[in-house]
């Protein structure tokens, strides 16, 4: 089973500034550089949480997620190997990235590169004490898709998540364990990133950090807010290098799993921000969150 999100990685145009803007705004520990390479760390243990990459045009390269065991590794890959609207960019074996480990990276429905995972060695990091605004890990990720129910169904039978809740037929929430989402897909014209959710210590945190990014200059795209499904805290800013939307999030909803049962929600203003206290979500929100087709899309990394 899927635990957690371990890594996002990203092709920017700009490498020098996406460092800047991701290790001295959005405060990721610098965890190493390698060739055309960054690798960035969170307030806990994995090796690295966000790799960028060098590229001619933003792209999504890689979205790595965490299981228990290598038998777990190569279950996942024997199931996209039966499937028509997959691909293996690879037989399982020895992870080649910082913290190693054992993998294997494929294609799904839409075309991304997944990674999945097991074995990764642990890093020495920095504990988040009270106020401090760095973020702890990633909470969940959104995808754009062009087919929200093939995608679902995908993510059900390969990699074994479970619906937790709809807005109407255009937002499915995924979940592998408690927490209400890791990933969750919305409809759009084309499949991109829509945002990568960090989590940060509690909502005093998740106000600071909103503050300090509005005070160096960085404009809050939408929020600050509290989503009504899911029940997390949201602020959106755009990473200026590449356009790819980030977030601050916390107080995650937690599920019982042997009683929850999925909800069809309207999609109203109480449901998209209970607080009442975000911006509306407008055209420029909606158009900054679907961003341009991925380009990378059934095109794995070179690394």
């Amino acid at each position: 089973m899927i635990s957690h999100i371990r890594q996002v990685s990203l092709g920017v145009p700009d490498l020098t500034r996406a460092r800047d803007f991701y290790e001295h705004q959005w405060q990721l520990d610098l965890v190493g550089v390698d060739d055309d390479r960054v690798y960035l760390g969170a307030g806990c243990a994995e090796s690295y949480s966000l790799r960028l990459r060098s590229t001619s045009e933003p792209r999504v390269d890689l979205l790595a997620l965490a299981v228990t065991t290598p038998a777990d590794v190569d279950a996942i890959a024997e199931r996209v190997a039966r499937r028509s609207d997959a691909r293996l960019v690879g037989l399982p074996g020895p992870r080649q990235e910082p913290g190693g480990g054992y993998a294997v990276r494929f294609h799904d429905c839409d075309g991304r590169t997944l990674e999945v995972s097991a074995g990764v060695d642990q890093r020495a990091y920095e504990p988040l004490a009270a106020t401090d605004t760095r973020p702890v890990g990633i909470s969940h990720v959104v995808l754009n898709t062009v087919d929200i129910q093939r995608s679902r169904r995908f993510y059900e039978d390969v990699l074994g998540f479970k619906v937790s809740d709809w807005v109407e037929d255009y937002f499915c929430f995924l979940r592998t364990g408690p927490a209400h989402h890791l990933i969750a897909f919305t409809s759009a014209p084309h499949a991109s990133l829509n945002h990568v959710a960090f989590e940060v210590l509690g909502i005093d945190e998740f106000m600071r950090a909103t503050g300090r990014m509005m005070r160096n200059g960085h404009p809050l795209i939408w929020g600050p807010g509290r989503h009504g499904v899911g029940d997390n805290t949201f602020s959106y800013f755009s990473d200026p290098s590449s356009g790819f939307v980030m977030e601050y999030t916390t107080a995650l909803q937690l599920v019982d799993e042997s009683t929850w049962e999925p909800q069809v929600h309207a999609s109203t203003d109480q449901g998209i921000d209970q607080w009442g206290t975000s911006n509306p979500l407008d055209d420029a929100v909606r158009s900054s969150m679907r961003g341009r087709p991925d380009p990378g899309l059934w095109t794995p990394p070179p690394v």
